[in-house]
């Protein structure tokens, strides 16, 4: 089983910092330690199968295809993590309590595809390299974000021992590259996103990325919008589809309780389109989560109905 995060981009900076080419990876970047500090590693017997982001102390979000039919047992999340073959300053290697994965979701299409990952202990938060992130809905207007992970180099290959990002762009259309039917993609549970291969930091996820987040700054304050959950391939010239996060917020809500809120925001000054989204030195922060009038469908409201008269019966151990 291989680490593929985001597999996105498996440039080595090799020269003054400028991404190289390789493969089906176009450009993108190497994180430094702490950069993003949000994104987790699961991994399985010590092998990395997918990412995730901290939801809470307690809770890591996750789609319903990396963990459907594992063990909680088996798995272990790993936080504070940069690379792979060495420790880093932060990193804490945590056991898993127990897995939930939402009701509705369909094995067969990945719709709903999402899961939360909940600790047998509390994630151990500071400011250099652990850190949650909130969600909200995508911020269209801007439809920016930064993808980061682990992923493999190419088709098929082993993943990145380092942390890597790439830039991509949200969709709006109602179909992704070949998704094109309503069981393939849904625009009021799904995102599509992909990258320009002439763009700067432009990357795709490969094997082995599902789980991790798409971020964008939004109103100030770093927002993950969605989760990676399929794709036809690794090139960048093919769209990803992302699972959306706004439309789960009462699951979320039920399920692991309220995110924790700091009043710390992005920098104000306007990033350059080749910078990748980066908390560095600073603590994410986000307002209520409010679902877009926009996306109020009947689908969309027959899923919060549905999470809303569920109940939730495991114990929590808190």
């Amino acid at each position: 089983m291989q680490k593929t995060v985001i597999a996105v981009f498996a440039i080595l900076s090799c020269v003054a910092g400028a991404p190289t080419y390789d493969g089906r990876i176009v450009d993108g970047g190497v994180a430094s330690s702490g950069q993003f500090p949000y994104v987790v590693s699961l991994t399985e017997n010590n092998r990395h199968f997918c990412s995730g982001f901290i939801y809470n102390e307690r809770w890591v979000v996750t789609t319903a295809s990396c963990v459907s039919g594992k063990s909680s047992s088996a798995l272990r999340v790993v936080v504070g993590q940069q690379d792979l073959t060495s420790p880093d300053p932060y990193e804490e290697i945590i056991t898993v309590y127990r897995i939930k994965i939402f009701d509705r979701y369909d094995a067969g299409n990945q719709s709903n595809d999402l899961a939360l990952v909940q600790l047998t202990k509390n994630i151990t938060f500071n400011t250099g390299g652990v850190y949650f992130i909130n969600y909200n809905e995508v911020d269209a207007k801007n439809p920016e974000a930064t993808v980061m992970g682990w992923g493999a180099t190419q088709e098929g290959g082993f993943e990145s021992t380092r942390l890597h990002y790439a830039v991509a762009d949200i969709q709006s259309s109602t179909s992704c590259g070949d998704y094109i039917t309503g069981s393939e993609f849904q625009l009021a549970t799904m995102l599509c996103a992909q990258s320009s291969a002439t763009s700067a930091n432009a990357g795709a996820p490969c094997q082995y990325d599902e789980g991790s987040p798409l971020v964008q700054i939004i109103q100030s304050k770093l927002t993950a919008v969605g989760i990676m959950s399929k794709n036809k391939g690794c090139s960048v010239d093919l769209p990803s589809v992302y699972t959306r996060l706004s439309v789960y917020y009462a699951w979320f809500l039920q399920t692991a309780g309220q995110q924790p809120v700091d009043e710390t925001t992005v920098p104000t000054s306007e990033p350059q389109a080749t910078d990748p989204i980066t908390t560095e030195g600073v603590l994410v922060t986000t307002e209520e989560i409010v679902v877009t009038t926009e996306l109020v469908t009947q689908e969309i409201t027959t899923i919060v109905e549905d999470i809303v008269t569920d109940e939730v019966t495991d114990a929590v151990p808190f």
